[in-house]
């Protein structure tokens, strides 16, 4: 079917000539008026549908042409934003987000994986952290001039640093089970996870800034040390990965040179 659409496509001009010229002599043979008249108008109302049909189709066709410059709208307006839901403890929001398509990824694995449509030509290295507008993704962990390879959050090197505001630091860990689920371990004892509150991700400065990472379904308290493990549903569906944004400190080299510990 798709190649008869382009096969019309690319001949269009010649098919419509040849309707016309066939038009022109059927139209020559009549000498009714009325008879004429109910000929230009049937020809002209094929046309126009057959021009539209074509126009539909390729607009079909030029779906991901759109969608890709939809991601990159997108991605301007994050930027121009200030703040992008980020809590009031993210420690610096000077960031391009750059848009990337996701060619690759598993997601029910143990070691899950992601390839993005980007590399080192878009300015992209190893250690930025990716984000899609639902919140945390990964790490960039590998480059090459056109692509990049991802450690997703579902991946046993996958955890990150996360915080439920005015409740403390953990550690935000997928357990290699639900793809849809992960866990926050090290939660003090004072700051109870209650089902509801929103955890965010907490990286350093130069990998991402804080974004959201999932919702607390439930907890319970380790008998060892009394800190709290809790449930999260992730706010990214992993099974379904499509466009992502990495995110790129302006001043990361300045800020580097600091020497700032990982949180």
């Amino acid at each position: 079917m798709r190649q008869l659409i382009l096969f019309l496509s690319k001949y269009r001009n010649t098919l419509l000539l040849i309707v016309l010229i066939g038009l022109s002599f059927f139209r020559h043979t009549q000498k009714n008026p009325v008879a004429e008249h109910r000929i230009n108008s049937l020809g002209f109302g094929t046309i126009a549908g057959i021009q539209n049909s074509l126009n539909s189709w390729k607009a079909y066709w030029a779906l991901e042409a759109v969608n890709e410059e939809l991601a990159r709208e997108n991605a301007a307006l994050r930027t121009s934003i200030h703040g992008n839901g980020a809590p009031a403890f993210q420690a610096n929001e000077a960031y391009d987000y750059i848009p990337a398509q996701v060619i690759e990824y598993s997601y029910n694995k143990r070691n899950n994986y992601m390839l993005l449509n980007v590399g080192a030509a878009d300015g992209i290295h190893a250690g930025m952290g990716v984000i899609s507008a639902q919140g945390w993704i990964g790490t960039v962990v590998e480059t090459s001039k056109d692509f990049s390879s991802i450690i997703p959050l579902l991946h046993f090197k996958g955890s990150i640093g996360a915080r439920i505001p005015g409740k403390g630091l953990g550690e935000l860990r997928w357990e290699g089970n639900d793809h849809r689920s992960a866990a926050l371990f090290d939660v003090q004892r004072e700051h109870r996870p209650m089902s509801g509150d929103t955890v965010y991700s907490y990286t350093r400065a130069s990998v991402a800034p804080p974004v959201m990472a999932g919702v607390v379904e439930s907890s319970i308290q380790n008998p060892e040390d009394l800190t709290w493990v809790a449930k999260v549903n992730l706010s990214n569906d992993f099974a379904n990965m499509t466009w992502v944004y990495v995110c790129r400190l302006h001043q990361r080299e300045s800020l580097e040179s600091l020497n700032f510990p990982t949180p």
